[in-house]
């Protein structure tokens, strides 16, 4: 019986990728002409639609990796997300699916995304029209992230640039506080927790799972970090105390 339900929570994971490719790759080519005619090929009106789209369209993709037995998802202080605006989302980054849950999360999102992805035919269209690509000069980011903060969107970030390496030490980098210094947002941290993600973690292959049971998603929703007390100080300085304090909030919550 262990056996198969192990091959069974495979096959939900193979779904659900298969799911959400060919899901983006609709959305990219059908759907995105569509709403372009409907928002009147205004721009600012085309990416508040499909934020909100997306946003839903997560939530769905959630709700199925759950009825299917790949993921089991708890949200402490859900409620503080509801209404978020112009904050910069931090969180470590243990797995392929985290950026999927803070999607079906928080309305109104935006994301640092890695350049490499604008290759990917499925999803390359989405991010072209939605995203920051990390591979444009730091300049150019910073000022996409703070008009899109301006307008009321919340910038997703992973102080790591990528997922962490499976019993090594966090490294976080000063982009997360240097967006949110330059754009005069607080910072909401988000701890995962949970069992550790086999199958979803950096160099791991497609066809493993956790050897016992589906992936267990804690998520804890953090107090805001005010970035007002580092305004006053040098950007250098400032942007290393404010990564130091977000690193120091979010080991808090790793198990002894």
């Amino acid at each position: 019986m262990a056996k198969i339900r192990y091959i069974r929570r495979i096959l939900a994971k193979l779904f659900c990728f298969a799911f959400f490719g060919i899901c983006s790759l609709i959305l990219a080519i059908l759907l995105f002409p569509i709403i372009h005619i409907i928002t009147g090929f205004n721009e600012r009106r085309f990416k508040i639609f499909v934020r909100k789209f997306n946003h839903q369209y997560f939530k769905i993709f959630v709700k199925i990796a759950e009825l299917l037995g790949a993921i089991r998802l708890t949200v402490e202080n859900r409620d503080s997300l509801k209404n978020l605006r112009s904050k910069v989302v931090i969180a470590n980054h243990p797995s392929l699916f985290d950026v999927v849950i803070l999607f079906s999360l928080i309305p109104n999102a935006n994301c640092i995304v890695k350049g490499e992805l604008i290759q990917n035919k499925f999803i390359s269209l989405i991010i072209r029209n939605l995203y920051i690509p990390n591979n444009i000069p730091f300049e150019e980011q910073l000022e996409m992230a703070k008009a899109s903060m301006d307008e009321g969107n919340n910038l997703i970030i992973f102080p790591e640039g990528t997922r962490s390496k499976p019993g090594e030490p966090w490294e976080f980098k000063k982009g997360a506080a240097r967006f949110a210094l330059y754009a005069q947002s607080d910072v909401v941290p988000i701890f995962f927790g949970g069992n550790e993600k086999i199958g979803l973690r950096k160099h791991d292959k497609l066809l493993q799972f956790h050897p016992t049971e589906r992936y267990i998603y804690n998520l804890k929703i953090l107090k805001p970090i005010p970035v007002k007390e580092y305004e006053s100080m040098p950007l250098t300085k400032s942007a290393t105390k404010l990564t130091h304090k977000m690193k120091e909030i979010l080991e808090k919550e790793l198990p002894n």
